[in-house]
Order: structure tokens, then sequence, then C-alpha cells
């Protein structure tokens, strides 16, 4: 071992080596070292209970974005489009395919759309849609109706030409789906109703029953959506107005499978309507009236007539000094109280009057 000399640690440590360098660098230096989050471990506040697990939170799923559907929502200015553009074809035979339909109105334009309405179905517990396609129609059932979208318009109006048309010993009923006020006025100006029908009537034995009367222009009988079965009453049109004078000349002779039908003048669906409104604004007048006269009958309020414009009576005036007023109203009694009075003052010596006591 070598021996110490005087001035090695002072030398040592004033030395610049490269060691003592490093050394230097190293306290010199501010960096820390980089340790990822999950190198380090962090306590939890509440440590969880012994043999039961903490559930873990399911991954949320993102929703699936709803599919376009079929049949989008129009709003009513394009239904009533759509409408005007539809066509209404009633009277149908039963077994006519869609082939056949399509045929008999493609000469008229463009068709859009074409589905059959009013088919009866013989089992109602299995559905329309499952009879339907495992063709479980009603065998009683003789008629269907049908509905028509053309392109346009003017397609529409030429097709009115085939109402009353023979489709396979049926006469058809063609007819607009909108109809404005004026024609349903017209319709209704050449219309008959119709009740006390057979349920089991056809739109043919009402035509043959009735065509003494005039040319007619359709018959409608209205059915049960589900078993297409008559409901005992329906509609029929007549081309011109004579038709209707005939047949209330001879509304008590009908008759259909023996049953007689009862025929009466049809009111349109606008004097309908008038008709209701004028109703209720009767009912509003009479509720009115109540509120205000506590039930009397009258067109004038309570301070009008104790302002003295009105009266009970018509065309008078109420004249307020005729009225008695509270002060000079004389007090009645009862002659309960007129006896009880008299014997009172018999005894002190006065006499007594109705409203009033005097000594004598």
């Amino acid at each position: 071992m070598d021996e110490y000399k005087v001035g090695d640690i002072s030398s040592f440590l004033n030395s610049s080596t490269s060691e003592q360098k490093a050394t230097n660098d190293l306290f010199s230096a501010n960096t820390q070292p980089v340790v990822s989050v999950d190198e380090v471990y962090v306590k939890p506040l509440v440590e969880p209970v012994k043999g039961k697990r903490p559930k873990k939170s399911k991954p949320v799923e993102p929703e699936p974005e709803p599919e376009a559907s079929k049949f989008p929502t129009l709003s009513p200015e394009e239904k009533l489009e759509i409408d005007k553009r539809t066509l209404f074809i009633g009277n149908l035979p039963l077994g006519y395919k869609r082939k056949q339909l399509r045929k008999l109105f493609a000469d008229f334009g463009k068709i859009q759309s074409l589905r059959f309405r009013s088919v009866a179905i013989s089992d109602l517990k299995l559905g329309r849609k499952v009879c339907l396609k495992t063709n479980k129609v009603n065998e009683n059932a003789t008629c269907k109706n049908a509905y028509i979208v053309f392109d346009h318009e003017e397609c529409l109006e030429k097709a009115l030409s085939k109402n009353g048309d023979m489709v396979n010993d049926h006469h058809i009923r063609v007819d607009r789906v909108v109809k404005s006020k004026q024609q349903i006025k017209d319709d209704s100006k050449n219309s008959i109703f119709i009740g006390n029908i057979p349920f089991a009537a056809t739109e043919e034995d009402i035509r043959s029953a009735l065509e003494q009367c005039g040319e007619i222009e359709y018959v409608r009988l209205l059915r049960d959506a589900k078993t297409n079965i008559g409901k005992g009453f329906g509609y029929v049109k007549f081309v011109d107005s004579s038709g209707v004078m005939f047949a209330m000349k001879i509304k008590d002779t009908v008759e259909v499978n023996g049953r007689k039908l009862r025929i009466q003048r049809c009111k349109s669906k606008v004097t309908l309507e008038n008709t209701k409104k004028a109703k209720e604004l009767k009912a509003k007048q009479k509720d009115e009236a109540k509120k205000n006269f506590r039930g009397r009958k009258s067109k004038s309020s309570d301070k009008e007539i104790f302002s003295g414009k009105f009266t009970k009576s018509k065309n008078k005036k109420f004249d307020s000094d005729k009225r008695p007023s509270k002060k000079n109203k004389q007090k009645t009694m009862s002659k309960q109280k007129f006896d009880k009075k008299v014997n009172k003052a018999s005894k002190k010596g006065g006499v007594v009057k109705k409203g009033k006591k005097e000594k004598q």
C-alpha cells in the first residue's frame, strides 16, 4: 500500500479527470427518469370486499342507424295531390286479377300503382295477410274493390268513362276519391237512400229492382270490411233527377228477396254539416240564456231589464217609478204572530194593526 503524502487529498479533489466530470454531470442534471402510467401502482381508496368481485362495466355500443322505411311519411299536401290522381273501382268480381285490371285501364295512361281492397277472408283468427297468401277467401263473397293511381289527373278524367261497364256480369262503379263541394251537391240531387236491404243482396239485385225508375249511374252498398257482408243500407244514383221523382212515387211497392225497401231522398254532406252547425248554435244560445237569465226565456240581460230598456212584454219600456221601493213596502206577518200581538195588546189595553201598533 502506498504511503500518504501531504497534499494528496487536495490534489484529488481539485483534479479534473473524466470520472470526476461524470459524477458532477450526474448530480447537476435536472432530468428525471420517465415512468409509464401503467407501471405506477395506485392504492385504491376503498378496498374491495372479499368474496365479491366488482362488476365490469360493459362497453357502450353505438346505436345502429334506422333503416329507410319503404313508405316514407308524406305531408298533407302531398297526400292530397296523390288522392286527386287516385281512381276508385267498386263491385269488381272476386276472381278478377291484377293483370286483367291493369289491362282494362292501360289505354287511359301510365299506371303508377294498383291495389285491391275489401277482400272477404274465410278465417278471421289467422289475419288478412295470411289468408290472402294462402288463398283462404270467403266463397260467399261476390265482389271486391280496387284503387289505381295514375301519373296525371287527365288520365283519371278519361278513365271515368268506364263507369257502368259490364265485367263478368258485374256493373263496375268507377269514381273519384276526392270530390269538390259542388260535385257532392250534384250527386245528392240525383241520389236516393235505400234501407231495409237483405244482407245477402248484391248490387245487381238493387239495380234490377229500380231499373224501371230510369237510367242508373251506379249502385253503392255499404259492407263490412272483414266479412264483406252487407250492412242493410246503400245508395243509388240516377243519371237525371227524374229517376229520383219516379222512385219516390213507387217507394212503397219495391221489394228485394221478399223484403220491402225503405226509400228516401238523399241529403248531401254539405247540408248535413250546415244543420249540425245550426243545432250547435241553438244549443249554445240556450246555455247562455240559462246562465244569464236564470232559466227565463228572454233575449235581454238582467242589467238591461233593471236599467229601464226592456221588459218581459215586447216593445214596452220599463217604468222604474211603478216599481215599489224597499222603504215603501209594507211588512206582512203570519196569522199566529198577529194573534199573539193581539193578546198582548188586549192585556195592555192597546189596538194592534198589521204592521203598526197603536195605544188607546
